[in-house]
């Protein structure tokens, strides 16, 4: 999820239940996780990876940057 209200650098939130893992879009580097294991945090970046060109375009969209 790409937040309207969010800052630099570009990332996005990937939540499940009470679990919060937020991935960088540049480097795929894991920013922040709570409530989330070693597996979750794989899985997520996994899913920012697969996604990345959509969620890079949403993020410009939103936020008129890369960065």
């Amino acid at each position: 999820m790409v937040h309207s209200s969010d800052h630099p650098p570009a990332h996005v939130h990937c939540y499940r239940g009470k679990k919060l893992i937020k991935v960088r879009l540049s480097d795929f580097a894991v920013l922040y996780r709570e409530h989330a294991s070693d597996r979750d945090v794989k899985t997520a970046v996994t899913i920012v990876r697969d996604n990345h060109d959509n969620l890079l375009t949403a993020w410009s969209a939103i936020h008129g940057e890369e960065n």
